[in-house]
């Protein structure tokens, strides 16, 4: 017994849960200045640029303003699953999930000139664009912008609450111990995963969905939540590998939680396939132009080859990689994966917002310089605030009463 409170006191000892002062300085300055400046030619490309390009430039801020905002929804769900489950192996990769959430506020901050400029982007805004559209009449009691901003605000409400208030739990167990608060997260998490399901669902819908009012499905919120959840344990994966290779968390992250985080990118590569491909066979067997025109947009011109590559990058050979239970366990190979997942779930969201721009008679449509900046500025602001997150508190919540528990956690399949 006495070995092995000593073999864990040396396991989270100051220099295995903690980074020196200073490290990921210039990785965050770095991040934070390019995405100040793909801001800054965002607004000048949109500035000199004509309509189009002022559309163009806000429907890719909005892809931006999703991917981050999605990362930050997705950890929060998965630290509340953790919480609620009792996951006594998640305790030492969960402080990562925790930084990513806490960073809630900047998505407020990003969706500031989304909801100042929704117009441009959002047609039902436009009486003369729905004068005499029948389709709107009958949507109109819930797409009016009152209700449209009440909403936003009701969303963004909850997400600070529980966001906040789960961090500031953990991170103040961390000082005084008291194991009281991680009951208090599992009771708050038990009613605020349902909560977090509506108010993401009905995000997805009043963000992405209603850039084509005219467009129905059901299924859209799941496709939202598979998507950032899924992206969510990509980047938790990510962290923890980076943070191994700097020579911390030795004995705290193994290959063991790696090989569990694995299994959770695999899950939900499958799961947003299936979401995916139901969605589309659903709507093609219905044949209804109102659910239909939405595909047939992205089959046409120049969006088709961003349809096959999502079907490949996203689903494919993720999945054929992912299925090999040594992949899941090597720190290089799972590390590569995660960075090709967060690329194309950025894909996934430009795919669903970008093509609204223009509609069906513009004809091909390509990735231009205007999108890049327009993406790059709030995710690179994005991760260089996270950079600074991740260095500021112990990177394991050290008096977590499960800690035990997940150093010692080993897997049997």
């Amino acid at each position: 017994m006495a070995h092995a409170i000593a073999d864990k006191s040396k396991l989270l000892s100051t220099g295995n849960t903690t980074l020196p002062a200073g490290a990921g300085r210039m990785l965050s300055i770095g991040l934070l200045a390019i995405g100040a400046i793909a801001l800054v030619l965002t607004v000048l490309g949109a500035l000199l640029g004509d309509e189009t390009a002022k559309k163009v430039a806000l429907a890719s801020y909005h892809v931006g303003f999703l991917v981050t905002l999605g990362l930050t929804l997705g950890s929060m769900i998965l630290v509340m699953v953790f919480h609620q489950v009792n996951a006594g192996w998640s305790a030492t990769i969960r402080r990562q999930l925790e930084n990513v959430m806490s960073l809630v506020p900047v998505c407020l901050v990003f969706f500031l000139p989304v909801a100042i400029l929704a117009p441009i982007i959002f047609h039902w805004m436009d009486p003369h664009y729905t004068e005499g559209d029948v389709i709107y009449e009958a949507k109109k009691s819930f797409l009016n912008e009152p209700f449209f901003y009440v909403r936003a605000v009701i969303y963004f409400g909850a997400w600070l609450y529980f966001s906040q208030r789960l961090y500031r739990l953990s991170i103040g167990q961390d000082s005084d111990g008291d194991r009281f608060r991680t009951a208090k997260a599992r009771k708050m998490s038990s009613y605020g995963l349902l909560i977090m399901a509506l108010t993401t669902a009905f995000a997805a819908f009043d963000w992405m969905m209603s850039l084509d009012y005219h467009w129905f499905s059901t299924m859209f919120g799941v496709y939202f939540f598979a998507g950032f959840v899924g992206v969510a344990t990509s980047l938790c994966a990510l962290i923890l590998i980076m943070l191994r290779r700097a020579g911390s968390l030795d004995g705290l992250v193994t290959n063991e939680h790696l090989h569990d985080l694995g299994k959770l990118m695999f899950g939900f590569v499958v799961f947003w396939a299936y979401i995916g491909f139901s969605q589309y066979f659903l709507i093609w067997y219905g044949n209804i132009p109102e659910e239909t025109m939405w595909f047939q947009l992205r089959r046409s011109d120049g969006w088709m080859p961003y349809s096959i590559a999502l079907a490949f990058g996203r689903f494919i050979i993720p999945f054929i990689v992912l299925m090999a239970r040594p992949a899941r366990r090597n720190p290089m190979v799972l590390g590569v994966v995660a960075v090709w997942l967060l690329a194309f779930h950025i894909l996934d969201t430009f795919w669903v917002v970008r093509p609204t721009v223009y509609g069906a008679d513009h004809g091909p449509v390509f990735f231009g310089w205007l999108d890049a900046v327009a993406i790059l500025g709030p995710v690179c602001i994005f991760f260089g605030l996270l950079a600074r997150r991740v260095v500021n508190n112990p990177l394991v919540p050290v008096n977590d009463p499960r800690m035990d528990e997940a150093i010692a956690h080993k897997n049997y399949v």
